[in-house]
């Protein structure tokens, strides 16, 4: 499969996977049944966007130059540490400037998670495995190679697009904070040249972030 039908499919998917529990939940009104049904639609889709990377048989201008695996696994942890760093430092830099740091996005989901346990899967696994899929390898690494922009500063023009892009899907206010998170993703990707450093670093980050406020 071509980069241009890989991207165009996987787009198309995770707009049908995002979307789908909320409209099942208009028609069929699942009550305590939709956190089931968001975890394993998460799960299923993080399952088949993979499915449809594997399947892809031409590799973009960031993957052209990629690492080892133990490489991305590494930066991967390392990637965690310093997405840990610039959350803390924007965090302070909010509360600084007299505004509410927290995330009503995190908050939410944590809410959920306490409800059922199970939906930790979806934040921990499903959710970031798709999004690295869609934001870091699709809107950073495909389309930059479909549009021709693989100099340095056609890489970072399609980054800052990206990352917002990323910042804007979360929708609690905090854009700046998300779109540095997504600027740091789109680094990991393009340093190790696997999609595998900035999915470590993204799960790793959702667990250390959600786990200990899960546990309170």
């Amino acid at each position: 499969m071509k980069i241009a039908k890989s991207s165009i499919l996987t787009l198309i998917t995770y707009f049908i996977i995002f979307l789908l529990p909320s409209v099942l939940n208009t028609f069929i009104n699942l009550g305590a049944s939709f956190i089931w049904v968001e975890t394993v639609d998460y799960l299923l889709g993080a399952v088949i966007l993979s499915f449809i990377s594997f399947k892809t048989n031409e590799i973009n201008r960031i993957e052209s130059n990629r690492g080892s695996l133990f490489r991305a696994l590494l930066w991967g942890i390392i990637g965690t540490a310093l997405v840990i760093l610039i959350q803390f430092a924007i965090s302070y830099l909010t509360l600084v400037l007299g505004k509410n740091p927290t995330s009503a996005n995190t908050a939410t989901l944590v809410t959920l998670a306490k409800t059922n346990p199970f939906f930790i899967l979806a934040i921990t696994v499903g959710a970031p495995i798709m999004e690295e899929l869609v934001f870091r390898k699709v809107l950073f690494g495909n389309l930059s190679t479909l549009l021709g922009l693989t100099s340095n500063l056609g890489f970072t023009i399609m980054a800052i697009i990206s990352s917002l892009a990323f910042a804007f899907m979360h929708n609690d206010g905090h854009i700046f904070l998300y779109a540095a998170i997504g600027l740091l993703f789109c680094w990991l990707y393009k340093k190790t040249g696997r999609i595998q450093s900035s999915m470590i670093a993204h799960i790793l980050m959702n667990a250390v972030v959600v786990l200990p406020l899960f546990l309170k």
